[in-house]
């Protein structure tokens, strides 16, 4: 079985009509579907106004795939309502799949790395603004320098994630936890470590199954 697995595309207003083709692409593609986490982001967008929004053309696709849906920090349990279900067969704080050999275990990935909505009671209006402000400088900053933009501010964060997972978790040798959040992809199994990056500012991020093997795949879907 071919499962695709992707996270934070943190989707909102205005739509992004190369981000959802990019998207139905890809979810045709798998035979199953895994939204790791920020899928909506609650900061830029009501839940209800993106249940209602153009996004919802994905959802009749994503159903057909059984997607399994993963709570993250952006689009917490508490920000929605039973219409997940709209989009998702399962939903869950965290999901593992058994392959042959293999265990792979899904988060989103915030309590291996804390962000300030995390730690800190922080008013909507407040996210609100400083999501605008870190949307933009993101988005900037990686139309100017490309790949090279997303490594220099995402490539550091997998590291604290995966000590943290050997440290708290202290998986087995079959186990390999995905986590999404830190917006940069990687695979490292050495360290049962796996992150699906992003789908965000035009740069796609994400990871398949098949069996017992997992791929990284890294593309531009807005060139």
């Amino acid at each position: 079985m071919n499962i695709l697995i992707f996270s934070d595309t943190h989707l909102y207003l205005p739509f992004d009509e190369k981000k959802y083709n990019f998207l139905k692409k890809i979810i045709e593609k798998s035979e199953r579907v895994i939204i790791n986490g920020d899928f909506f982001d609650n900061y830029m967008i009501s839940f209800d106004e993106f249940i209602n929004s153009p996004w919802n053309k994905l959802f009749p696709l994503l159903k057909s795939k059984k997607t399994i849906y993963i709570y993250g920090n952006h689009d917490k349990r508490s920000f929605s309502d039973k219409r997940v279900e709209f989009f998702s067969d399962i939903q869950a704080e965290r999901y593992k799949i058994k392959t042959q050999n293999k265990t792979f275990i899904f988060e989103h990935g915030q309590k291996t790395r804390a962000t300030p909505d995390t730690m800190f009671k922080l008013s909507w209006k407040s996210m609100h603004y400083g999501m605008v402000v870190v949307h933009f400088i993101r988005n900037l900053f990686i139309k100017i320098f490309g790949k090279l933009g997303v490594k220099i501010m995402f490539g550091h964060l997998n590291k604290g994630s995966k000590r943290k997972i050997k440290i708290n978790y202290q998986p087995k040798n079959n186990e390999i936890y995905i986590i999404g959040h830190n917006h940069f992809g990687e695979i490292d199994e050495k360290n049962h470590f796996a992150a699906s990056g992003m789908i965000l500012y035009g740069f796609a991020s994400y990871l398949t199954i098949e069996n017992d093997k997992i791929f990284l795949h890294e593309e531009w879907y807005d060139r």
